[in-house]
This record gives C-alpha cells, sequence and structure tokens, in this order.
C-alpha cells in the first residue's frame, strides 16, 4: 500500500510541475492582483452570502431573492468581461481537462475500459474546478 501512495505522491509533483498547472497558478495570481477583479469577487461573494443568508430563513422574500440573483448574475457577467478572469478560467479547464486524462488513463489501466462520452468526473460542484463547464447559483 506504501507503494501506491508513493506513486500517487509522485503523479501529483508531476502534475504541480506541470506547464499547464505552472500557467493556471500564474493567471490566479494575475487575477488575484487585478483590483476590479477582487472589487467584483467581494461584491459576489457578498450577494451569495446574502442570498444565503436569505435561505436560511422560512419563507424568504422571493422579490429580494430575485434581485439578489439578478445582481449577481451581472456581477458574473461583468467578471467574465475581465480579461485576467478570462484567463484564469480557461487556465483552470485546461487543467480541468488534464486531470480528466490522468483520470481516464488511470481507470483505463485499472478497469481496461476507457469512460463513456459524458461520464467524465465532473462532480456538478463548481468548487471542485472552478466551474468552467457550467454555470450554477
Amino acid at each position: 500500500m506504501d507503494a501506491v501512495f508513493q506513486k500517487t505522491r509522485e503523479l501529483g509533483q508531476a502534475l504541480i510541475e506541470s506547464e499547464v498547472y505552472q500557467e493556471m497558478k500564474a493567471a490566479e495570481e494575475k487575477a488575484a492582483r487585478n483590483q476590479e477583479a477582487a472589487e467584483a469577487m467581494n461584491h459576489y461573494l457578498e450577494l451569495r452570502g446574502q442570498i444565503q443568508d436569505m435561505l436560511s430563513h422560512e419563507n424568504p422574500d422571493s422579490a429580494v431573492l430575485k434581485r439578489l440573483s439578478d445582481e449577481m448574475d451581472e456581477t458574473q457577467n461583468r467578471l467574465n468581461m475581465i480579461d485576467d478572469i478570462a484567463a484564469m478560467t480557461q487556465a483552470r479547464a485546461a487543467f480541468s481537462e488534464l486531470i480528466n486524462q490522468v483520470n481516464q488513463v488511470l481507470q483505463f489501466i485499472v478497469t481496461g475500459r476507457i469512460a463513456e462520452e459524458g461520464q467524465d468526473s465532473c462532480s456538478g460542484s463548481c468548487a471542485s474546478c472552478g466551474g468552467s463547464c457550467h454555470t450554477t447559483h
């Protein structure tokens, strides 16, 4: 079992040293230094927090929820228009694709089968991949 974990650590290190990962980290750092992006992201997170807070109470005001949701959509659109954010999103998608390819190779080695189209490793949660494949609120 130790050999499996050793190889897993080596794979993780190889991923970290990959050009795709390095490009993603550079894009994230550049986006983090972008003041416009930081302000828009803070506003987006604030709106999301307000919506989550409202949903934790009984009978939330649907008009207020709609207004906050619309404002959140507008903020997301503004974020998507910022070049540094677009570059970061693209770099994250490229890294996610690399991870998917690695997972497919591992699956093939272990099972002898290749995942069919549409059976990728997307969990449906943007937390795992950065949300480049779909948008949910």
